[in-house]
């Protein structure tokens, strides 16, 4: 009798099983003795949805099945549901909850027995907001607004540049405008359509006559990742009073995000003035989630009192190498940056570059005492001069700015063409021409120049991509021939940046949106000077094979209503701030202006002077 009740509660235990259904979030289910869809369609199709503030955009999806005998049916109970793009939402069934910081496009799936339908979905997020910042804001800010247009009352966006593409992990960006007349309220707008966001502030930060907004961290993310790899978004900023007396609109300014985050760290020369007068390395992590300023690293007082400038880190940022002691190199300071172990070489280099593992590096000496005016090469652990690179310098013609590429194969310098008015050096030349030596078979073979050298120009500050393709470098203008203060390869108020592939005869493109003065600048020669390329390759956009690299250079252009910060040891001359850019390989490899306009990094000290941004692939902590 029990083995009969047995068999008889299997059987039924199996039957159940056999018909039950199972509709599991996002995955397939099982389809159990019921047929199978050969296709599945999702409806409603390609629709928008609202994120409206706090409450979530919601929808129900229905599956419909198409089988083999041609019969159609409503099939949403058997089907997962689920969306694309995850951090958009999440499905109960056939109900659809969106998340509550973050628009975008993704496409809705039902999956069925390994046959999947989908249709597409905007989620628009939409935002009004208080600035937290600004204070005695009216209790109801978007009422105001509603007044009369009156064009006299237009604020004007003048940072960031109209058409920046900027890393969506940036987290930090200041948007600078003028007032337009009268006007005490203001609401800045990000729209696109993907998101509708208004900001309503005060002007709680005044600067040279007009406003700096910054983004708290809610607003950023909600702009960034709603639009990380997509497209465009205009800022505008409208303005009254809070009576809504009329009310003025700015012109639009457009911004983009990159898909891939910013990754590697870096390391860039505070040369002194801002919140202490000492000159340091500075250096900042770019793959942090909680640092926002760059922290002090080495000074002086590592270095017996001396000036610490111009410097060089190994690729896996272990390892740095800097000249100390001012212009002529007075020590060459090895740092493991790990154990802060830092000691003073006898083998000086006024500029250096690592080879991709860390093992050596390459250095130029140009100053009384050199061994050698050729390229000299480096022991990685102990900082020993091992050898010299032949590449037929001499004094007059001395080598300096040495860059080891990223693929180990091609070593770019800088030959002088002309030495400078007191004597041969590696920081202060003219009319110098790009070369590049190449290794095959582990032996560097004979110099090749890339970008000859020309009568009333200076080349100089050549650095490799870091795929090894392209070499930016700098050129500036002798304005009354070939030996000029305004030339000499430090701080050239006419320098500017250009790119070129490291082949003999290849054409130099100038980068021209990136060189492009500011909507605050009077001033055309901007000293964009020391490019420097981040180590990675990124994506720019969801297409596959859209390719991104960033690149940093020092700039004496204003960073929007911020004038720049005084030179360095009391100079007439302005200082510099850090920029970075987004480049397009694409562009280059046919020829075009790869670049985006530039932007201020916000992590500096915007009152020091500073330069040098070298990159590292990251960060290493004290131990």
């Amino acid at each position: 009798m029990r083995s009969h009740l047995t068999s008889s509660l299997l059987l039924v235990v199996s039957l159940l099983a056999c018909s039950c259904v199972r509709t599991v979030t996002g995955k397939d289910v099982d389809a159990g003795d019921q047929p199978l869809p050969i296709e599945i369609t999702v409806e409603p199709a390609d629709q928008s949805l609202v994120i409206d503030n706090d409450v979530a955009a919601t929808g129900t999806y229905k599956a419909i099945g198409k089988f083999p005998d041609g019969t159609t049916a409503d099939i949403s109970d058997r089907v997962g549901f689920a969306l694309a793009d995850g951090t958009l939402g999440s499905f109960v069934g056939p109900d659809l909850t969106s998340t509550l910081d973050k628009g975008g496009r993704t496409r809705v799936t039902a999956t069925l027995g390994g046959v999947e339908g989908s249709t597409g979905i905007v989620l628009v997020l939409k935002k009004r907001y208080s600035d937290p910042s600004s204070t005695g804001l009216p209790a109801d800010p978007t009422g105001p607004f509603s007044g009369t247009p009156d064009a006299a009352r237009a604020p004007d966006v003048v940072y960031p540049n109209d058409g920046v593409l900027l890393p969506p992990n940036l987290r930090i960006l200041e948007f600078h405008f003028r007032p337009g007349t009268g006007n005490t309220l203001f609401e800045i707008a990000f729209e696109n359509a993907l998101i509708d966001l208004k900001i309503y502030a005060r002007c709680s930060l005044p600067m040279n006559g007009g406003c700096i907004y910054t983004p708290d961290s809610k607003v950023w993310q909600w702009i960034a990742e709603t639009n990380r790899g997509g497209e465009e978004l205009a800022v505008r900023t409208r303005g009254t009073d809070d009576a809504g007396t009329g009310v003025g609109t700015s012109t639009d300014v457009k911004l983009t995000f990159g898909l891939d985050d910013v990754k590697g760290g870096i390391y860039y020369w505070k040369a002194g003035g801002g919140a202490t007068s000492e000159s340091a390395i500075m250096r900042y992590d770019f793959g942090s989630v909680t640092q926002t300023t760059a922290e002090r690293f080495v000074g002086p007082d590592q270095a017996s009192g001396k000036c610490v400038g111009c410097h060089a880190l190994s690729r896996d940022g272990t390892k740095l190498v800097a000249a100390a002691g001012g212009w002529d190199v007075e020590d060459s300071l090895f740092v493991d940056v790990e154990s802060a172990t830092r000691t003073a070489t006898p083998a000086k280099t006024a500029f250096a570059s690592w080879n991709p593992d860390g093992t050596k590096y390459v250095g130029v000496y140009a100053f009384a005492g050199t061994p050698s005016h050729d390229l000299m090469v480096f022991d990685g652990e102990t900082g020993a001069q091992t050898g010299v690179i032949a590449v037929g310098a001499t004094a007059a013609r001395s080598t300096s700015h040495p860059d080891w590429s990223a693929d180990g194969s091609s070593i770019a310098f800088v030959r002088a063409g002309q030495a400078h008015e007191s004597g041969v050096n590696n920081q202060r030349f003219y009319q110098g021409a790009i070369e590049v030596v190449k290794q095959a078979g582990g032996t560097f073979g004979t110099a090749e120049t890339i970008v000859p050298a020309l009568a009333g120009r200076n080349r100089y500050y050549p650095a490799f991509s870091p795929d090894s393709k392209l070499l930016a470098f700098n050129e500036s203008t002798c304005p009354t021939g070939t030996a000029h203060i305004d030339c000499n390869a430090d701080s050239d108020p006419t320098a500017t940046v250009y790119v070129v592939k490291p082949e003999a005869g290849a054409a130099p493109i100038a980068l021209a949106r990136a060189n492009a003065p500011g909507k605050t600048d009077t001033r055309t020669a901007l000293t964009n000077s020391w490019p420097k390329w981040a180590p990675f390759e990124s994506q720019r956009t969801t297409t596959a094979g859209s390719r991104l690299v960033w690149m940093t250079f020092s700039s004496s252009r204003n960073f929007g209503l911020r004038t720049p910060p005084a030179g360095a040891s009391g100079e007439s001359a302005s200082g510099t701030l850090l920029w970075m850019v987004a480049i397009d390989p694409e562009r280059a490899v046919n020829g075009l202006d790869p670049s985006y306009p530039a932007f201020a990094l916000p992590f500096q000290d915007v009152t020091s002077s500073n330069h040098i941004a070298q990159w590292t692939k990251e960060i290493i902590e004290l131990q």
